[in-house]
């Protein structure tokens, strides 16, 4: 009982951080060239496209401009599905560190949580696919969700095996050998 407590007190904490990051993007979106520039292209498009015109959402540029935005907020979206498939394989394997189980039994089901492992691969998988909808709209914005979901998923899905799966194998397999001695 007290780790579903646990589990869903660092879901709610998650849910607040990234709803946090996305009202703080979006405030930054406006604010800052820099953030606006990587998913909308060069300042210099806007003299091509035509300005920015709050009276008129049908311009050119309104329509870039919206379609950055969005490509922003899936961009953020991806990386934040992956940080919770982070956490979430983090809480299982945890869990399986805690476990009373036989070594045997263990190693079983640690070999059942596998998947857990390549999910942020999968939502990387996702980001990219997601892209290529967006390449039609924003193309600048598309390559960067394109290479930076897949990138992340890889990251991700490798610290996990690296830093929590191997280990924990690791160590079930020795004690395993030692009490087959």
């Amino acid at each position: 009982m007290k780790r579903k407590v646990g589990f869903i007190l660092g879901l709610v904490l998650l849910a607040v951080v990234c709803a946090a990051i996305f009202f703080a993007l979006d405030y930054a979106f406006d604010r800052n060239d820099f953030l606006r520039q990587m998913f909308n292209g060069p300042a210099s498009r806007s003299q091509v496209l035509g300005q920015l015109s709050p009276d008129d959402p049908n311009t050119i540029a309104n329509r870039e401009t919206l379609m950055a935005r969005i490509s922003m907020f899936l961009f953020a979206g991806v990386t934040m599905m992956q940080i919770f498939a982070l956490y979430v394989a983090a809480h299982v394997l945890g869990n399986l560190r805690k476990s009373s189980e036989p070594v045997k039994i263990r190693l079983k089901l640690l070999e059942n949580a596998d998947i857990f492992l390549d999910v942020p691969l999968y939502i990387g998988l996702f980001g990219t696919v997601s892209s290529f909808l967006v390449m039609t709209y924003s193309p600048t914005s598309s390559r960067l969700i394109a290479y930076s979901s897949t990138l992340i998923g890889i990251i991700f899905s490798l610290a996990l095996r690296l830093l929590l799966n191997y280990p924990l194998r690791r160590k079930w397999i020795s004690e395993l050998d030692g009490e087959a001695k």
